[in-house]
């Protein structure tokens, strides 16, 4: 019965947001690829625009709160058989779908791209380990700090402060893009987009942010459920 109400809540989201959806799978998808093909012509995995690609979708899947408040879906959300929890968590898969994905295929491709350039540059592990992190960072933050609070006090209410964010991680991604692919990365080889990381430190922070996540989810149930709309 939960599985059912889960799928008929995805429904609702994806009658309002499918097109949506289907450009953030292409996006991710697209940056992931991005990710191989980079390293396939350097051989190192370094920060570029595809590391941040994952939190933009997540940006972009967060608008889908902005429809709550559109012709009382919000309210009639509340005044159906789903439980709060049900609710929260149609939201919260998709953030966390693409959180696994980015988590899984990028070590993956980068490994496939250093195979297709023939060498891997010394640190390569360390450096996939870095990058997958930061993917998985990017991918989450978004959802650690404002999904609880757009449950709390609704989207409208922090959307400015979201602005900003959002603005910061878009700006923070121009630059790595730039960096990345220009000749600074030659002249300046120990700066940020060319950083190691050891594999244990990779999975500890794999593991705390799966932790935080729950937490987000807790959180977001309780300040959901205070909600009036």
């Amino acid at each position: 019965m939960a599985e059912n109400k889960i799928k008929g809540l995805f429904l609702t989201e994806w009658y309002m947001m499918g097109k949506m959806f289907v450009a953030i799978c292409v996006m991710v998808l697209a940056s992931l690829a991005g990710s191989l093909f980079m390293t396939a012509d350097t051989g190192e995995a370094v920060i570029g625009f595809t590391s941040v690609t994952g939190g933009i979708g997540v940006m972009m899947l967060s608008s889908s709160f902005s429809y709550d408040s559109w012709k009382g879906i919000g309210s009639f959300k509340k005044s159906m058989p789903y439980s709060d929890s049900e609710v929260v968590l149609a939201r919260f898969l998709p953030p966390v779908i693409i959180a696994v994905v980015e988590v899984v295929c990028t070590p993956i491709l980068l490994g496939i791209g250093g195979l297709i350039h023939g060498s891997f540059s010394e640190g390569f592990v360390g450096q996939a380990a870095f990058v997958t992190a930061v993917n998985l960072i990017y991918t989450a933050v978004p959802v650690l700090i404002f999904y609880p609070l757009f449950f709390k006090f609704s989207y409208q209410k922090v959307q400015m402060v979201y602005g900003l964010v959002a603005t910061v991680i878009v700006m923070s991604s121009m630059i790595f893009s730039v960096t990345a692919t220009s000749g600074v990365k030659e002249k300046f080889p120990d700066k940020f987009w060319v950083k190691q990381m050891p594999i244990p430190v990779c999975l500890l922070i794999i593991a705390v942010i799966a932790g935080l996540f729950f937490v987000a989810f807790k959180a977001s149930v309780a300040g959901y459920s205070k909600r009036d709309d």
